[in-house]
């Protein structure tokens, strides 16, 4: 039987916010759990709150603290 594999990384989606005084981290999104077309929702959302301010979508990576290497 096999196991389920566990990736070294852990793969997000951001939406960053800048009202003026410099980048802010507003939603985090884990991309075995969300689809992108729901960060682009949730983006469109953030820009009609606070149409002033600049918004992006950034893609990050973090090491997986449950992963296991193999040694063979």
């Amino acid at each position: 039987m096999k196991t389920k594999r566990i990736n070294k990384y852990i793969y997000y989606w951001i939406i960053w916010s800048n009202y003026g005084t410099g980048w802010e981290r507003e939603s985090w999104y884990d991309k075995r759990d969300s689809t992108y077309g729901q960060v682009k929702r949730d983006l469109k959302e953030y820009r009609f709150a606070c149409p002033k301010a600049s918004y992006q979508i950034r893609e990050r990576r973090e090491l997986n603290p449950d992963y296991q290497p193999n040694n063979n």
